[in-house]
């Protein structure tokens, strides 16, 4: 009964740093129901039970009572977890995706020992240690090609139809929160920070650094779309790379005193007059919103794109026993102005002891603040942007093919016509012969399903209800057919009507495969909307002035 124990002493951990303590009767008689109960199951339930199982299912189901972002970390998802927040981890230095019942190479990262050793995008592997792992999941390979650095893995690779081992040493593996800076128009600059992970605006500063060492920097562009946070001291200091020293970054209020507390720059800003444009999306989560807040509440800079996540709870890790961890959310946090930007949305599904009355208050109704030159923000539902850009609708098409992973498999068959190509620029040059991909297509019998399927499926179901009372049903069922027949036609046509939008799709997985993921980056800034849109602020101060100042 160890696996118990621990289990209770998880439970324990969590009541008692609650605030339960005065509580201590009802506690304790809940944990000894708690203990009866298992006992019973592990005794007399019918079918064999899985304790670990069983007990990480009933923690996982108590804590979504409370909120999304309170978790249970086994000792088995430590390294994951540890991941999320450092960047750092004992491996290989590659992505990984399960194609079919294989998995292959995704992406290797640039000088890490994948790469050293040769592997490409779309590597299929085969054996790792001699033990098999076709049909395996990606969590089991990951934790085959995981390990001690200095340790090395035997990894049996597939390469278009040729088999070879090689052998690679595991090193210790730091993933740049920054993925990308350079400039994308003159003395503009452009960094992509990825997530908030340990020592991120120490990278961010060495970023701007050398833009600075190009060139006059007169504008910035930071890019914080689909990052979704990580490490509140960070967006801190980060923010402080822009904003005086002693301003108010964000505020937390928990039930413990020591999250009652407002967190401020600590030192003069390296870059105080430095025009910004910060870049957000639906997926812009926790510490993006801090930093996006703290830059739009004391009128920094401009906010471009959509509104964000809504993550407005802090969470902080507790160590539990056996090597296990909880995640618990600890604080709400605030921005200068004082406004909470959790999204009630994200949570009421999981918060169902509050009635839908109040939640649909809450959600509706989001309350005024001010920012520092008077301008108008809300709480309750994210950052919203200064200038919102309209989101990209993708066609079924798109989503099918990637979703099936034909890009990825056509890049397997193409990329030997791109081997003599040694830049960006004569990469994008080359292009992509679309008539191949079409003809792909046609041998893979490939074929997609979206609304009007299910239209026809529900006509087809509506006549067969009509032959069942003897009505006459063949006239229908020829015009269904017809109908059905000029859909897929259309299906057809559609490959063709949306050529620009995956022959770059196609573009940048060659980009990837040939430059990494700074290819495939620089190619789709060059038509990215919120880029050409955050390069027009930056370049007209007028605009960028009215603005920031209530006035436009």
């Amino acid at each position: 009964m160890k696996n118990l124990r621990r289990i209770i002493l998880v439970l324990v951990v969590i009541l008692f740093t609650t605030g339960f303590v005065s509580n201590y009767f009802e506690i304790t008689k809940n944990l000894e129901i708690f203990n009866n109960v298992y006992k019973e199951i592990n005794s007399y339930y019918v079918d064999p039970v899985d304790p670990g199982e069983l007990m990480h299912s009933t923690i996982d189901t108590m804590l979504k009572r409370l909120d999304p972002y309170t978790q249970y970390i086994p000792e088995s998802e430590i390294e994951d977890f540890r991941f999320q927040t450092t960047g750092d981890y004992g491996g290989i230095g590659a992505t990984i995706r399960k194609i079919d019942s294989t998995v292959v190479i995704f992406e290797p990262y640039k000088d890490f020992p994948a790469d050293k050793a040769g592997l490409k995008m779309g590597d299929i592997i085969l054996e790792i240690n001699n033990k098999s792992v076709i049909n395996a999941s990606t969590e089991d390979v990951s934790e085959l090609l995981k390990g001690v650095p200095g340790t090395n893995v035997n990894v049996k690779i597939n390469r278009f139809d040729t088999e070879f081992v090689t052998e690679i040493k595991r090193e210790k593996i730091h993933v740049p929160s920054v993925k990308y800076y350079n400039f994308v128009d003159e003395n503009i600059g452009y960094i992509k920070l990825r997530r908030f992970t340990k020592n991120c605006s120490a990278e961010v500063e060495k970023a701007l650094n050398e833009l600075e060492k190009k060139s006059n920097l007169n504008g910035l562009i930071l890019d914080l779309r689909s990052n979704p946070g990580g490490l509140l001291n960070e967006s801190i200091s980060l923010t402080n790379l822009f904003i005086a020293k002693d301003e108010v970054v964000v505020t937390t209020n928990g039930k413990n005193t020591e999250w009652k507390k407002s967190y401020k720059t600590r030192r003069d800003p390296k870059y105080p007059e430095i025009p910004i444009v910060v870049l957000v999306n639906g997926s812009s989560a926790s510490a993006s919103e801090i930093v996006a807040g703290a830059i739009q509440d004391l009128d920094r800079g401009i906010i471009v794109g959509n509104r964000t996540f809504g993550k407005g709870l802090v969470q902080q890790s507790r160590k539990l026993n056996y090597n296990a961890r909880l995640k618990v959310t600890v604080a709400k946090y605030y921005t200068p102005s004082g406004r909470c930007i959790q999204d009630l949305n994200q949570t009421s599904k999981y918060n169902d002891y509050l009635s839908l009355k109040n939640q649909d208050s809450l959600i509706t109704n989001r309350r005024e603040f001010l920012t520092k030159n008077k301008r108008v923000v809300y709480d309750g539902g994210g950052i919203d942007p200064d200038i919102k850009i309209e989101l990209d609708t993708f066609p079924t098409l798109l989503i099918s093919l990637v979703r099936n992973n034909h890009i990825f498999k056509y890049g397997n068959e193409i990329i030997g016509q791109f081997e003599n190509i040694s830049t960006v620029e004569e990469c994008v040059s080359k292009g992509v012969n679309y008539d191949g991909f079409s003809d792909y297509l046609n041998r893979n019998e490939f074929s997609f399903e979206d609304y009007r399927d299910d239209i026809i499926n529900d006509i087809e179901i509506s006549i067969s209800d009509l032959k069942e009372e003897d009505l006459l049903t063949q006239n229908l069922k020829k015009e269904l057919k017809t109908l059905d027949e000029e859909i897929q036609a259309k299906k057809v046509k559609e490959i063709y009507d949306n050529k620009e939008l995956i022959t770059k799709r196609i573009l940048g997985n060659i980009l990837t495969r040939k430059f990494y993921d700074v290819g495939r980056i620089e190619y789709e800034l060059t038509s990215d909307k919120y880029v050409n849109e955050a390069v027009r602020l930056l370049k007209d101060e007028k605009n960028y002035s009215e603005i920031l100042n209530g006035n436009n």
